[in-house]
């Protein structure tokens, strides 16, 4: 029996160990295509904002993250309903920061295309093929572009160039990349000179796009900044009187405390949501990806 705990034991810690690295046994991986395809997305989409991590990871450290601020605000308030809101928004946290940090990567890689785009046409002028010029980008093209383009000159070495170019798409995953990447492969058939006045034309657009993006965006900081404090700072100031004022904390702990708290919270995420929804700057669709939109 000994033996049999031990064994039994060390399978759980086996399985709890792979799972939290995100490497699960083969005779257990049951997911169906469908489930599959959307890990594949949610990894994708993790990549695309830098984290190195699996999306069961991403998902544990959440639930780690929410557990751990449910506990400490138990702790200071003893109130369950600020418990809850406390728990609710620190699960949301990493989603957010992640998807914040993966729209600036990927405006920087599109604010670095104009000028990706000029030295391109430059190589292109000085008699360059088209390989050698994507080569060299990786080289001395944008810092935000070179980690793909060094991705491009490897792939083309065992494959050939136009499914590595196709994997850089894949990779880069955005409608202007899409673009510009379209071209190039229209390059490959058809010979640099056929597209050099059409890249010089996308360069100009996709900088006057870039422009009109900003201007939004900085139009918009003042109001995120306040819609965000003036969700948050009710709570912090109902957090200070609960931890300092015993009649506040009774009254909290009540079923109409509840009522106030749950009515405030639904209030406050309510508004948040039509902020975001109503100042959200419309995103062009990838209609050149692979197998169509996305």
């Amino acid at each position: 029996m000994t033996l049999l705990a031990a064994l039994f034991a060390g399978l759980f810690v086996y399985l709890s160990l792979g799972a939290l690295v995100g490497v699960t046994p083969r005779f257990l991986d049951r997911t169906p295509s469908g489930e599959r395809d959307k890990r594949d997305r949610a990894q994708d989409w993790l990549q695309q904002a830098g984290a190195d991590v699996t999306p069961f990871q991403f998902f544990a450290v959440s639930i780690g993250i929410s557990l751990f601020v449910a506990v400490i605000m138990q702790a200071i308030t003893d109130v369950l309903p600020l418990t809850f809101v406390a728990a609710g928004l620190a699960l949301w946290l990493p989603r957010s920061f992640y998807s914040r940090r993966r729209n600036k990567i990927t405006q920087q890689r599109i604010a670095a295309w104009p000028d990706a785009l000029r030295d391109l046409i430059a190589h292109l002028k000085s008699s360059m093929s088209v390989h050698s010029a994507l080569t060299e980008l990786g080289r001395s093209g944008p810092p935000a572009l070179r980690p793909y383009f060094n991705r491009y000159a490897g792939l083309a070495a065992t494959l050939d160039q136009r499914t590595a170019l196709e994997v850089v798409r894949e990779e880069l995953a955005d409608p202007v990349s899409d673009r510009v990447l379209e071209i190039i492969l229209v390059a490959f058939e058809q010979g640099s000179a056929v597209v050099i006045d059409i890249l010089a034309d996308l360069a100009e657009a996709t900088s006057g796009d870039i422009a009109l993006h900003e201007e939004i965006q900085t139009a918009q900081l003042e109001v995120r900044l306040e819609s965000r404090s003036a969700a948050v700072l009710p709570f912090l100031v109902l957090i200070m009187m609960i931890a300092t004022s015993n009649d506040y904390a009774s009254f909290y702990r009540s079923s109409a405390g509840w009522l106030v708290i749950a009515i405030g919270g639904l209030l406050c995420m309510g508004g948040l949501f039509a902020i975001n929804r109503l100042g959200r700057i419309p995103t062009e669709q990838r209609i050149l990806a692979a197998g169509g939109a996305s």
